[in-house]
């Protein structure tokens, strides 16, 4: 008794106290009140039984919601007793009649409608509209409805009601344990040693999955129960995940607003009651506002997730078909970039596909790592700034990797890299606490970083052209941006031109116009690929040259018939450069004569 009345009294002192109106002779206390009106002899004869009247009548305020007796004799009936053992049991009769108490004037008008409202017994309850009446919900989830309000008093206001009201009498992990529906999460609980945190005082909300979603869990993570049930660091991440600090009853939650759970991260609830997780995952509030003595549940239809504990690089470390790519990282010092916070995607080749790609560049998986620009380049391509899902993937778009280079994804999942490869994603949305890991079959390669002139430089075939390139003064021309493509003649078609017009070399590379016109002619604006190519030469569409005139493009074999009718076979095709690409000539083709 001496507890309530000291909480009662620190609440007034918080400036509760309302006035009642009117005088002490012209209206009785809530308990005068009650006697004063048929229909409440239970509850009076309770409150006297109870030793609560002369706190009743003290200055207050105080709000009453009173039970009739028919709302008592309905009482006896649910508990199986008689009136005698009711007002027997002065402890139970204490703890619920101080539930139908609020320590402040709360008129009908005044009534926070789905909000918590604090007893003088500790507990809650809430109230909702139904049509134009007002229901009370107690601890227990049991319904009571408002039937007639604003009876004044003088040290409060008294409101009638037709239904007992019980506070909860089990803590979260209690109500969990009495509800069938919750077998495994009451297991899991157990089993990650978590009961006693959850039967502490509180308050706590719980957004506690039934045994459906559970099931529905370990389907989607290809566990047994019993595999679950032993993985408890797994367990109390995903446990803690679901438990949010203070009771949050279904109107304290604002749609949309992060909520920041025991594990550390955060969840989002909309106006319909679905919960959106940190993997994007979505499950449904199935019911709310379950009470118990230290907090609240929620029932929920799928078991949320948090993300993983493992970072990206021990996410890959863990899986051995990236093997290859973790030794890649590792080689190229990028392990420490890609465990930074992030968030980051990175679209992670397989060892099939870094096999494939040691014998399409003709080198060993050695001489690979040992080459840490080229493969720093590699990898950084593949990586792309934020938490990119599979389903936020921008199709048909142009995607910007943090090595600077762009690729596009397909709505068939096909990615398409800067030389016009391709390689599909075959696994989505492996989540690490940094970011997310989508598989792919092929490894994807950037524009080099040499442009078509240094490209030529490094390749002997082409020493002629580079003079020639030179002393015409194209070098910075071949070295812009672009994108450029040239049809690039090998010395031996020189030598072949040289020929052909009587020329020696120093007297073609003396001849300057000459020479500017030939060049100009081997080079189309644009990155054309084989396949553009190709294409052009199936619909009959000439190309037009930096130099003014055109050329066609021929099939079986592939080849270029000049403006003379000349015709050069295309050997070699795209040989990528950072502003373009090279496509091999053996013969050097000629623009109209002047």
């Amino acid at each position: 008794m001496l507890h309530w009345i000291k909480r009662w009294l620190a609440v007034a002192s918080l400036g509760l106290l309302a006035a009642c109106g009117g005088s002490d002779d012209e209206q009785a206390d809530v308990v005068g009140v009650i006697n004063q009106q048929a229909g409440f002899s239970i509850l009076a004869e309770a409150i006297n039984v109870a030793g609560l009247r002369d706190d009743l009548i003290a200055d207050g305020p105080f709000t009453l919601f009173a039970p009739t007796d028919a709302a008592f004799a309905a009482l006896l009936t649910e508990l199986g007793i008689t009136r005698e053992q009711l007002l027997a049991d002065r402890a139970l009769l204490t703890s619920v009649l101080t539930y139908h108490v609020l320590p402040a004037k709360v008129e009908r008008a005044a009534v926070p409608v789905g909000r918590a409202i604090t007893t003088l017994e500790g507990g809650i309850f809430r109230v909702s509209v139904s049509g134009s009446a007002l229901r009370i919900n107690d601890g227990r989830n049991r319904a009571a409805t408002i039937v007639a309000t604003d009876t004044q008093a003088r040290n409060g206001v008294v409101h009638t009601i037709d239904r007992v009201l019980l506070p909860a009498n089990r803590n979260i992990v209690q109500t969990a344990q009495a509800l069938p529906q919750f077998s495994i999460l009451v297991e899991a609980v157990l089993a990650a040693n978590l009961q006693g945190a959850l039967s502490g005082p509180g308050p706590l909300t719980v957004f506690a999955p039934t045994n459906e979603a559970f099931g529905a869990l370990l389907a989607e993570l290809g566990l047994s129960k019993d595999q679950l049930l032993t993985n408890v660091p797994l367990l109390t991440r995903v446990l803690t995940y679901h438990v949010v600090n203070g009771r949050a009853l279904q109107a304290d939650i604002v749609p949309g607003q992060a909520i920041t759970s025991l594990q550390g991260s955060s969840f989002t609830v909309d106006a319909s009651l679905r919960i959106t997780d940190q993997r994007a995952r979505v499950s449904q509030i199935a019911s709310t506002d379950v009470l118990a003595t230290n907090g609240v549940i929620h029932v929920v239809n799928r078991v949320i997730l948090p993300l993983p504990a493992e970072s990206i690089v021990q996410t890959a470390l863990a899986a051995p078909q990236f093997s290859i790519l973790v030794e890649a990282v590792q080689a190229a010092g990028l392990a420490n970039a890609l465990s930074a916070p992030g968030p980051l995607t990175v679209f992670a080749p397989t060892n099939t596909a870094f096999a494939a790609l040691l014998a399409e560049l003709g080198v060993s998986k050695d001489q690979l790592l040992a080459n840490v620009p080229l493969l720093t380049r590699v990898l950084t391509y593949h990586v792309v700034n934020g938490r990119v899902l599979r389903s936020q993937v921008p199709l048909n778009r142009d995607i910007t990797s943090l090595q600077g280079g762009v690729f596009s994804v397909g709505s068939d999942l096909v990615i398409t890299d800067a030389r016009v490869r391709r390689s599909t994603i075959t696994a989505t949305d492996t989540f690490a606490s940094n970011g997310v890991i989508h598989t792919i079959d092929r490894v994807m390669l950037p524009l080099p970083a040499e442009n078509i002139v240094q490209t030529a430089l490094a390749a002997p075939q082409f020493s002629i052209l580079v003079e020639a390139v030179q002393a015409a003064g194209l070098v910075n021309a071949l070295s812009a941006p672009g994108p450029l493509t040239v049809f690039a003649p090998t010395n031996d078609a020189f030598a072949a031109l040289l020929g052909e017009l009587g020329l020696s070399k120093q007297a073609l590379l003396a001849d300057v116009p000459l020479l500017t016109r030939v060049l100009t002619y081997h080079v189309v604006p644009g990155r054309q690929v084989s396949g553009n190519v190709v294409a052009n030469a199936v619909n009959v569409q000439p190309f037009t040259t930096l130099q003014g005139a055109t050329f066609s493009v021929g099939v079986n074999p592939l080849r270029i018939v000049d403006a003379r009718g000349r015709s050069a076979a295309i050997g070699a095709t795209d040989t990528f450069a950072s502003n373009g690409v090279i496509h091999t000539l053996n013969r050097v083709i000629l623009p109209p004569a002047n």
